[in-house]
């Protein structure tokens, strides 16, 4: 039996990372996932791929819009199955080179499923079915990822329901579209459809699409979202779902519609197959794996980090996640603080936020000064034709941002500007002394800090 100082089951954006600065600080360290899934789910099953396909929609709606732009095209097409051949170079072309590092940095990779047992041991079934081979480590890290959540009423048919999985991997555009939950997944690969032609209808419980979203903003997307192509019901839910003659049949709040396909993309929920015909026990909390400070779990020396523990399901926040780990077992006093994870979502146009929103500033009767910029006075938007959106930030009454809410073009880059304020605690008057290059889209979130406090040019 092979020993080790460090496994980790799952090469997604926890896991890998985490192998590699382990490594490279000298112990011996093995990963065990499957060769087709390294990069895990945001790489192969959700980042990634869907940017893929929203870059491919996002040329589309330029092409068949570019008189706008002074340009004559008179004729428009696409070939679906091309734009699906892109999107798997994409992800092949990043894991291999996942693949590589983890192997320059002297990490043992095994290629197959683990399951954890007593004594920190792994069974591994290899992908190819040759052989099963048992490791030991030190430590194990769970690095496990999640899965699409499905409603105990979801139809098996995988023909006609769709998890995202496979909704990235579609054989055609479907005519019609029904997507249950106006979550990130749902409103993305909503969009992409439409764009695409199909008749998409998106069904949201709650009385907003988009949790976490300030109310406002939400609100506010609707239209957008509409002019897109999207008919967006929220407050309603599905109530029933049957396959009928090769379509789905699907009952929206009393009333019955029928549509060629249905994605349902009400959440994910963590991968627990590493525990299947195991005789260890680990506790779970909500529905996580319940974790300590230090990322232990309730069994010693078996750690876990990204989307099988509490906080956001987020490829950035299980990164953070490991590089937080590696640190502590370096010595390194440091702890997981999740208040400033950054949420984005790559429709068009982009929205992101971070820190707290008005609704929470409010409950929690924190004083704040409200500043905006609209992306229709900011010359680089206008100039790409992007002149739709806005910057709010949120500020403490000294000058510190508490939060931050952007949709408009490139939100999830200027994004981290709102990050790095609050992360570092810049006031309002540091960082309008830093020079933002014009014309540049990030000049709008400056000009919005500006504004909290009546500083702004524009106002």
């Amino acid at each position: 039996m092979q020993n080790f100082d460090l496994v980790i089951l799952g090469g997604g954006p926890g896991g890998y990372p985490l192998a590699a600065r382990m490594a490279r600080k000298g112990w011996q360290v093995a990963i065990v996932d499957h060769a087709s899934e390294f990069g895990g789910t945001c790489l192969n099953w959700g980042c990634i791929p869907t940017k893929a396909l929203l870059a491919s929609a996002r040329s589309y709606h330029l092409l068949k819009n570019a008189a706008d732009f002074g340009l004559s095209c008179s004729e428009t097409s696409f070939d679906w199955p091309k734009i699906l051949e892109r999107k798997s170079k994409i992800t092949l072309q990043l894991r291999q080179g996942i693949v590589k590092m983890l192997e320059k940095s002297g990490v043992t990779i095994f290629n197959g499923h683990g399951q954890l047992g007593k004594d920190r041991v792994i069974k591994v079934s290899r992908s190819d079915n040759t052989e099963t081979i048992e490791i030991q480590a030190k430590k194990i890290c769970l690095a496990v990822g999640s899965i699409p959540a499905a409603p105990a009423v979801f139809p098996a048919d995988r023909n006609i329901f769709w998890t995202s999985n496979e909704a990235l991997n579609a054989d055609k555009v479907p005519e019609s579209l029904l997507v249950v939950g106006g979550g990130v997944i749902g409103i993305e690969l909503g969009q992409v459809f439409a764009e695409f032609g199909s008749k998409v209808c998106v069904v949201e419980m709650m009385p907003q699409i988009l949790p976490g979203l300030d109310n406002a903003t939400a609100k506010r997307l609707l239209p957008v979202f509409k002019k897109a192509g999207l008919e967006i019901l929220v407050g309603k839910k599905v109530e029933a779902l049957a396959a009928t003659n090769g379509r789905a049949t699907a009952t929206i709040d009393g009333s019955t519609r029928e549509f060629d396909k249905v994605l349902i993309a009400v959440g994910r929920r963590v991968n627990m197959s590493f525990l299947q015909n195991s005789d260890l026990e680990l506790e779970t909390e909500k529905g996580f794996i319940k974790i300590d400070d230090h990322y232990m779990t309730s069994q010693p020396d078996i750690y876990a980090i990204g989307d099988a523990v509490k906080g956001p399901m987020l490829a950035h926040k299980a990164s953070y996640d490991a590089m937080i780990l590696a640190a502590q077992w370096q010595g390194k006093k440091l702890t997981a603080d999740y208040s400033l994870v950054p949420s984005c979502v790559y429709t068009h146009p982009e929205i992101a936020w971070v820190g707290l929103n008005e609704e929470q500033l409010k409950e929690r009767q924190i004083e704040y000064k409200t500043g905006r910029s609209m992306f229709s006075a900011n010359g680089k938007a206008l100039t790409a034709g992007e002149g739709d959106g806005q910057i709010k930030t949120l500020l403490s009454t000294d000058g510190k941002l508490l939060g931050a809410v952007i949709w408009g073009p490139e939100a999830s880059n200027i994004i981290n500007e709102a990050t790095m304020m609050s992360q570092f605690g810049i006031s309002n008057h540091d960082f309008s002394m830093m020079i933002h290059p014009h014309p540049t889209l990030s000049e709008a979130f400056m000009e919005s800090v500006e504004n909290a406090s009546g500083e702004g040019v524009h106002g």
